[in-house]
């Protein structure tokens, strides 16, 4: 499920848990998404809001302390 390539073109960092959900939510239907965090590690492949918080949990970043990028591919 990791990646170490995000395309940035699409790519909106979110510094927010609002905007990252926002961003999320608004997403084409069924459109899955990558979550690029700052120390250079990427999940792509998520599908639901149930992915990105195990995502978030599992790199330490539960509560966005630090910003994402999130990119819909």
């Amino acid at each position: 499920m990791s990646s170490n390539q995000v395309n940035t073109a699409q790519a909106v960092t979110c510094c927010t848990m609002k905007e990252l959900y926002d961003v999320v939510r608004t997403r084409p239907f069924n459109q899955p998404f990558a979550v690029h965090y700052q120390d250079g590690r990427t999940d792509t492949g998520l599908n639901s809001e149930e992915d990105l918080r195990a995502s978030l949990r599992s790199h330490g970043n539960p509560f966005l302390k630090d910003p994402v990028d999130i990119s819909v591919a």
